[in-house]
């Protein structure tokens, strides 16, 4: 589907930056000046336009980003993002490149979609992977007025840039798989087999099912055992899943497990990018169940396709955000909108992490002057170190000036005396629609589990509530939480604990006030600091 172009707000990058064990030192700001501006202690909403290209969570600025398909080439010591172009065209493959996830360069078409008529007049996703010094580009070629509408097709290169499409490849789905369903090649080399892999997504007996290819050259195929999401017992060759499609499919090997990612297509709340953990890449493929609990996901509904990409050393995950806010009649966020990536780190029990990238966390280092608005409730100061209580009738909460320019505010929360506490955006003289990003440590909400969530909000805490996205959120046994939020114009992501990331599309988040709130017992907001990019 087409995102509508929206007109937004300008520049307001918020970063809740934390100290985690992992040693943000570039982070502390011992060693930086504090720019002295006048503040902006004005109240009134700003609407603005959302001008201009976007530095950290990349996006062309005619056009959006759709399923990213990350690859780094040792050649040059970078990552190439190749994605799918959406501008009301085709669909083609454009590619944008980076050395850190924290500056992108480039914006360049390296594969176009076909002529009307052929089986490839729209192109979907794909992958991209080198054999000696050609590089290979399997992609999908859709066409929804042939049967099959998707084949799996073929481009080569020598230089990543310019690509020749290969028409003797184009393989479609065996007899007993969907026709028409038959997407998203993934293709990685498989040591135990001493053979490239292939997976492509599609259905088999009703049931989400990732088809299985081999090949030695890249060139002659044939099908293996496929992959087959269950919601039984997972045995060999299963997915514990209950995805009608699993879109985007990747598969690695970090340490010594193997990760599959996917992309959950059903029309509900959990459409989104999942992954399963396993000793082979047969499988089992299953949740990673450890003593925090399972986990599934990176993030909230506004990552989607998420797939991933490594120099040897860091692997990242890159998906996208949509460029709406909320869900169209079936359950579905507008298709494609801004590149969003996370640095994935493996805990010791085979869990992944999203975590800010090293290069966009540092790319926040001039400190600027800030100053608490005004307050509601039990709200205390002491040296930028802020205590708030929350009413018996519900929130307190302290509201603090709008930024006019990017900037990242970092803050370490105690809540061992609290277990509702947050932030909103919007927080302007026009309380009738405020945006919250709220920490829930109980279970007694709807989704039975310590969350954060995303609440369009009818007054700032004093009215009703509509959530619009939600992840769940290990809750460490100190109850202590570094945050750091990153916003730039409508999007925003919060980092917590180096172990939760929560993106969010707010178009009334930037330019405007913003508040920090307790709805239940008292937090202690620590270490408040708001940076700018130098």
């Amino acid at each position: 589907m087409r995102p509508k172009t929206y007109l937004l707000p300008t520049v307001f990058l918020l970063s809740l930056l934390t100290s985690c064990k992992n040693g943000d030192e570039s982070s502390t700001g011992l060693d930086r000046p504090m720019e002295i501006l006048p503040v902006d202690s004005s109240t009134v909403c700003i609407s603005g336009q959302e001008a201009g290209p976007y530095q950290r969570f990349y996006r062309p600025q005619q056009g959006f980003v759709g399923d990213p398909m990350p690859y780094y080439n040792v050649n040059d010591n970078k990552f190439y993002l190749f994605y799918l172009y959406e501008n009301a065209n085709r669909h083609p493959i454009y590619s944008t490149r980076t050395s850190d996830y924290g500056t992108f360069e480039g914006y360049t078409e390296v594969l176009s979609s076909g002529a009307v008529g052929s089986q490839d007049e729209w192109i979907g996703t794909g992958s991209f992977i080198k054999k000696g010094t050609l590089y290979y580009c399997f992609y999908t070629g859709h066409n929804n007025v042939f049967t099959p509408a998707e084949k799996i097709m073929l481009a080569t290169s020598t230089d990543l840039m310019n690509w020749t499409k290969q028409p003797a490849m184009a393989l479609q789905a065996a007899a007993g798989y969907d026709q028409n369903n038959f997407r998203d090649p993934q293709v990685y080399w498989d040591e135990g087999r001493n053979a490239y892999v292939m997976l492509v997504t599609t259905r088999k007996d009703g049931k989400g099912t990732l088809a299985r290819y081999q090949s030695t050259d890249l060139s002659s195929w044939s099908m293996i055992e496929p992959l087959v999401a269950t919601t039984g017992t997972v045995e060999k060759y299963g997915i514990e899943t209950d995805a009608e499609l699993l879109e985007c499919p990747d598969l690695f090997k970090m340490g010594n497990k193997w990760y599959l990612l996917f992309s959950r297509i059903n029309r509900d709340e959990h459409r989104k990018t999942f992954y399963r953990v396993a000793d082979s890449p047969d499988g089992p493929w299953t949740i990673c169940r450890d003593s925090e609990g399972h986990h599934e996901t990176f993030d909230g509904r506004y990552l989607y396709a998420g797939k991933t990409a490594s120099d040897g050393t860091t692997r990242y995950l890159s998906g996208w955000c949509s460029t709406g806010q909320t869900v169209n009649n079936n359950n579905e966020l507008p298709w494609a909108g801004n590149l969003i990536s996370h640095q994935l780190v493996q805990g010791a029990s085979g869990r992944l992490y999203p975590k800010i990238p090293e290069a966009l966390n540092s790319k926040f280092n001039k400190e600027v002057a800030f100053e608490k608005l005004s307050n509601v409730g039990q709200v205390s100061e002491s040296n930028k170190t802020y205590s708030l209580t929350a009413q018996s009738g519900g929130r307190s909460y302290a509201q603090f000036n709008r930024n006019t320019s990017s900037v990242k505010v970092t803050m370490t929360i105690d809540a061992s005396q609290s277990s509702k506490f947050g932030f909103s955006f919007g927080a302007c003289d026009d309380p009738t629609e405020v945006y919250s990003i709220a920490f829930d440590l109980t279970s007694s909400n709807r989704w039975n589990m310590p969350a954060l969530f995303m609440n369009k909000e009818a007054r700032d805490g004093g009215g009703s509530k509509t959530e619009l996205n939600f992840t769940p959120l290990t809750v460490p046994t100190n109850r202590i939480f570094n945050v750091k939020i990153i916003i730039e114009k409508s999007i925003g992501i919060v980092y917590v604990n180096d172990r939760v990331a929560f993106t969010n599309r707010i178009y009334k988040m930037d330019q405007n006030p913003w508040t920090i709130f307790a709805d239940q017992g008292t937090v202690q907001v620590n270490g408040l600091k708001i940076e700018k990019s130098s």
